[in-house]
């Protein structure tokens, strides 16, 4: 790689950790449900956050381990960590 030029990496990067735009997390389960969503769909609560970090996507709880140690019982795409408002 040349003096200057920026890796793979570190292209469109920034030292700031980012949310994933138009998509919020539900405050009760951390389900990921797009922006203009008013219930979650998974736990019913209305209660969201915008500011969240990491997601996993589970697609059979019943044979993930990682979705059994999250207490994550529906298949769906999970915010690992919500930030306060």
């Amino acid at each position: 790689m040349a003096q200057g030029e920026k890796g793979p990496r570190q292209e469109g990067m920034s030292a700031k950790k980012r949310t994933l735009s138009g998509y919020k997390a539900c405050r009760r389960c951390k389900l990921v449900v797009p922006e203009d969503a008013k219930q979650c769909p998974n736990c019913g609560s209305e209660e969201f956050v915008h500011k969240w970090r990491g997601m996993i996507a589970v697609i059979d709880p019943a044979k993930s381990c990682i979705a059994k140690r999250l207490g994550i019982e529906k298949p769906g795409i999970y915010a690992l960590e919500l930030l306060e408002e």
